[in-house]
């Protein structure tokens, strides 16, 4: 075997390049305090001996420290040892850095890389965990930091599967029976093996459930009753998933995961908390493979919940753009085409295949995703019914409608649905147009041809929506733009439907007009020769009904924000875009994550780009907002949540 020894890693970008990979490590320590306490209001510094330097220090440290026979901080080889050479000194003595190595063997991160391992093995280190092959050279336990000896760096925790030094091939005849019947990958659903609920106080399990049924219910689920909000529904719903919680413990994690995570980042909880509940729910997905697990509904919503949080974190995708979200949406995808077959297209739970359906084209319409669970629900026909695309009410608490107002709601959910399905069409021709251009300019040619072609496509996306919605847009509803009040008329329900629909209609007028490909013009049509003019006026209409919301306490109508973000980047007008970017501070701080504040950003980016390039004759259609979302790392697969 050849040696190894003296040869450097290299990083993925200098192997491409060909050129020595400057791998060194440069540690870089700064203060983050003031930013931390900033960004979370629960952070406080005051009275403690390391983060407040105004705390009266002893004069004399051996009344408060114990004495301390323990070799130099460097040498010592547990955490143990660590820990009680620390108590023997001031807080603030020692340190201990974590490097992303120091997670290498932990469960969570050795099932991500379990397949590069087994591309890259060279080297065979044996470990308990299932026997895998770490692909690196046996490594130190610590390494000390130069400039300070009290400072190590740790390459690996103690517990790891690493330092447990038994061959893979050894007898398991050495050990008893209870032990061999042990499990490690896969433990079984009873709460004594969740970790984070054995050191979780229920209470505070019960704050999170609580908080998730107040607060993160009417964002995931609705159109709810504005009169009985919170009323439980035979769809995705409160009861529901609460009842599935109490007895699958990974959707449990999952729900208290999403609940934490807006805590945090309102200031009332940790991320730490968020994360650890996330893993919990991740580490169980190992453990159901099996036909039933997949079939189950504690296994589906957890995956659903799991995908609904990954939509709320900004994460940059990698090289192959697999983002967390789209690997759960990929997993829903399966579990769906399974469910559906298994219960004979009655799906008990089609509420929530819907609701995936919309956050999948709303993903593709932000350049994040390519409606391909949409494209397989359709294909299978697993297209909800138009009465499950929206909660049913538990009985008895369901409104008694006229037989009118029932025939004008399902009127308005027809619309709706046409409305969504033609979005996703229009999302995936940009994509295909988005695709033609970057092959045109890879051969330094912006073919006019091409261009004429997608200019057609965009106009006939445009025209279908167009015909749709002067055929199925009930008569009751054609002043809807010119009388404010004829929405006001509508049940809650309704209204609620009917608005979404009527913002998204508009919303995807102007995206086909002007997000399809860069440097797109308008181009006038039969049914609209001044398309800058009509163009303006479906963006006052967006910015009105979005303004109402705001000020009746409707801000968790998630999806307003898409459609005011759309009219923000397509108007001319700067004032325009200035109540835009302050529309989209009114749902600011209500969704679950900071989706909402990501693109409020983003907008006020585009603006500046926008200004910049009129400012140097060019002309603002010029700039895509994709590109510059993409440039300073602002990307959302959700405008609202």
């Amino acid at each position: 075997m050849p040696s190894r020894i003296g040869v450097d890693p290299r990083c993925g970008q200098c192997t491409r390049l060909n050129r020595k990979c400057d791998w060194n490590f440069r540690w870089n320590f700064t203060d983050a305090t003031t930013n931390t306490q900033k960004r979370f209001s629960n952070v406080k510094t005051e009275g403690n001996a390391v983060w407040d330097p105004t705390t009266p220090t002893s004069t004399s440290p051996s009344s408060y420290y114990q004495r301390d026979d323990l070799p130099a901080f460097s040498e010592l080889k547990s955490e143990e040892d660590r820990e009680r050479k620390a108590e023997s000194h001031k807080p603030g003595t020692f340190g201990v850095i974590v490097t992303p190595e120091s997670f290498h063997d932990l469960p969570e991160y050795a099932a991500s890389t379990s397949h590069e391992s087994s591309n890259r093995r060279r080297t065979s280190t044996h470990s308990c965990r299932g026997g895998r092959s770490s692909p690196r050279p046996s490594p130190r336990r610590a390494t000390t930091l130069p400039p300070d000896p009290n400072m190590v760096i740790l390459d690996r925790f103690e517990d790891s599967s690493s330092e447990a030094t038994m061959p893979i091939c050894s007898s398991r005849e050495d050990f008893s029976e209870s032990i061999q019947a042990l499990s490690i990958t896969s433990p079984p659903y009873t709460p004594s093996t969740t970790s984070t609920a054995a050191t979780a106080s229920i209470r505070e399990d019960e704050e999170l459930v609580t908080h998730f049924r107040q607060y993160i219910v009417p964002r995931l689920v609705h159109p709810q009753s504005e009169a009985m909000r919170g009323i439980a529904s035979q769809g995705s719903t409160t009861d529901v998933l609460e009842r599935e919680a109490a007895r699958f413990p990974p959707l449990r994690h999952a729900l208290c995961a999403i609940s934490a995570l807006n805590l945090a980042y309102s200031g009332h909880s940790s991320l730490e908390e968020a994360m650890q509940n996330y893993h919990q729910a991740l580490a169980a997905s190992s453990a159901s493979n099996m036909a039933n697990d997949l079939l189950s509904d504690g296994v589906f919503f957890r995956h659903y919940l799991l995908f609904v949080y990954d939509i709320c974190v900004p994460m940059q995708s990698d090289d192959l753009g697999s983002d967390m979200w789209a690997k759960h949406l990929t997993q829903l995808q399966r579990i769906a085409v399974q469910r559906h077959h298994h219960h004979r297209g009655q799906e008990l739970h089609a509420y929530t295949i819907w609701n995936i359906c919309e956050l999948d084209i709303y993903a593709c319409l932000m350049g994040s995703g390519t409606c391909e669970f949409l494209r397989t629900i359709i294909q299978n026909n697993m297209l909800p019914h138009i009465s499950q695309q929206v909660p049913k009410l538990t009985m008895g608490h369901t409104p008694q409608l006229s037989p009118h107002k029932e025939q004008l709601f399902s009127a308005i959910l027809r619309l709706n649905e046409g409305v969504l399905l033609r979005a996703a069409i229009i999302a995936q021709r940009a994509q295909n147009c988005r695709a033609g251009m970057v092959n045109d300019q890879q051969a330094a040619l912006l073919s006019p041809g091409r261009l004429a072609h997608w200019t057609a496509i965009a106009a006939q996306a445009q025209n279908d929506l167009l015909a749709f919605w002067q055929h199925a847009l009930p008569p009751q509803l054609t002043s809807e733009s010119t009388n404010p009040n004829t929405i006001g008329d509508l049940p809650d329900r309704a209204k609620t439907v009917f608005e979404g629909a009527l913002l998204l209609y508009h919303a995807m007028i102007i995206y086909s007009r002007t997000s399809m490909f860069r440097g797109q013009r308008p181009i006038p049509t039969a049914t609209h020769m001044d398309i800058p003019q009509d163009t303006e006026r479906r963006i006052n209409t967006i910015f009105t009904l979005s303004n109402r919301q705001i000020e009746n306490g409707q801000v968790e109508r998630r999806n307003s924000v898409f459609a005011i973000f759309i009219a923000g980047v397509a108007s001319n007008i700067d004032a325009s875009k200035v109540r835009a970017i302050e529309l989209i501070r009114g749902f600011e701080g209500n969704g679950i994550g900071q989706n909402t504040a990501r693109t409020r950003q983003l907008l006020v980016e585009v603006r500046e780009e926008q200004r910049r390039v009129v400012a140097m004759g060019g002309r603002m259609e010029d700039v895509k907002w994709l590109g510059v979302a993409r440039e300073r790392g602002l990307g959302v697969a959700n405008c609202g949540l």
